[in-house]
């Protein structure tokens, strides 16, 4: 491996390690066996509960990596120098993490809508 492509992977783990590390401590329980009681899905609301929970962990995975791909664009951008290559790639990159914003923005507000006309 180059130097540069070891950074990038370095960079890359450094990034989940610290994104996932916090969501394990989330894990833990109190111990104990569950209970058919404590079931979080007990009729179709449950399901729809359950789906919203984990659109809403995924949106919230999905923008600490879109936030951790603008400052890596950024990085790009101060570290390029006058090497017009390297600043196209920045912008490109920079470019792409706000459009994957947008995107998610609308489908969370798709998802919004469609939630309506099924609760109705």
């Amino acid at each position: 491996m180059k130097p540069a492509k070891r950074n990038i992977s370095l960079f890359a783990i450094l990034l989940v390690i610290a994104t996932v590390a916090p969501l394990m401590v989330l894990a833990q329980s109190g111990g104990g066996t569950p209970s058919t009681a404590d079931a979080p899905i007990k009729d179709f609301d449950g399901i729809i509960g359950l789906l919203e929970k984990a659109v809403t962990w995924l949106y919230t995975i999905f923008f600490i990596l879109a936030v951790g791909f603008i400052l890596w664009a950024a990085f790009l951008y101060l570290t390029a120098g006058e090497d017009s290559s390297k600043v196209d790639k920045a912008k490109k990159q920079l470019i792409n993490a706000v459009i994957a914003i947008v995107i998610a923005l609308v489908a969370s507000g798709v998802a919004g809508i469609i939630d309506t006309f099924i609760r109705q």
